[in-house]
């Protein structure tokens, strides 16, 4: 499968300002192949799956919405747009973004938050910032890129959103009922409180509350880790006899298979 990415790219005329408002061009606005650009990216992933496929969906919209146009001094113009219609597909007056803001109204239509105003030089932060983006990672040849992934240059330059890349890997829900189970009712509110709608892949180098709380699982069947935080060789080992042990892929990473047996919490 080709990946794709969209973006607000340039006016009709090849230029950043003061061009004609919408599209002239079907270009100015519009999806192209992945490209590698020369400043490097960094990826900023949104925590919730629904979000990422949202955020595809949304710049796909924009792609073919030829009302929506480029030109950098009238940028704002698809925000006002995006508060005024609520979805970039339903804009009907001929309005103007740069790259950045049309990454922003995306994530005003996909995730019902508006960030707040930036740039790509400040992209990145602001993003994580909001709670509902995973920390910028730079971009290598064994990156894999996922649909609704966001890519900004290293430095300032150029952002799009990838709208035809790999799927998420399927998921488990966090439910919104209590449990009996205290470490499932923490583990839950932990992970709502990070902006997951679902149980995120956990693997080796990851560090915070959610290793934590695997940590204390996986010692409460047997295992005897260190409970820091840090998801470290002997955890990423402890997994790995855990999933055998239970018949699962053997892989040392914490997804779906593996989240739902620890939600069951049962010795082996």
């Amino acid at each position: 499968m080709s990946l794709i990415i969209g973006s607000a790219r340039q006016d009709e005329r090849g230029k950043y300002n003061g061009g004609k408002a919408g599209d002239q061009t079907g270009r100015e606005v519009s999806t192209q192949a992945y490209y590698r650009h020369s400043k490097g990216w960094y990826v900023i992933r949104a925590k919730s799956v629904s979000h990422a496929n949202a955020l595809a969906s949304a710049m796909q919209q924009a792609c073919n919405n030829n009302n929506i146009g480029y030109d950098q001094s009238n940028r704002g113009g698809v925000i006002t747009q995006i508060r005024k219609y609520g979805a970039l597909n339903k804009i009907a007056v001929k309005t103007e973004c740069d790259c950045s803001s049309l990454v922003r109204a995306c994530v005003i239509q996909a995730c019902g938050k508006d960030v707040g105003n930036f740039t790509t030089s400040n992209e990145a932060s602001v993003l994580e910032a909001s709670g509902l983006f995973e920390s910028k990672k730079a971009v290598d040849s064994s990156t894999v890129l996922y649909n609704g992934d966001i890519l900004v240059t290293k430095t300032k330059g150029h952002t799009v959103i990838v709208v035809s890349g790999k799927a998420r890997a399927n998921t488990v829900n966090v439910p919104t009922n209590s449990s009996n189970d205290n470490w499932v009712n923490r583990l839950n509110a932990e992970i709502k409180r990070q902006g997951f709608s679902t149980y995120p892949l956990v693997k080796k180098g990851a560090k915070g509350n959610i290793t934590r709380l695997i940590q204390e699982r996986l010692n409460s069947v047997g295992f005897h880790l260190n409970v820091d935080g840090d998801f470290g060789t002997n955890t990423y080992n402890a997994v790995k006899v855990f999933q055998r042990n239970r018949g699962l892929k053997v892989d040392g990473k914490v997804g779906p298979k593996t989240w739902s047996w620890l939600i069951k919490g049962t010795k082996m």
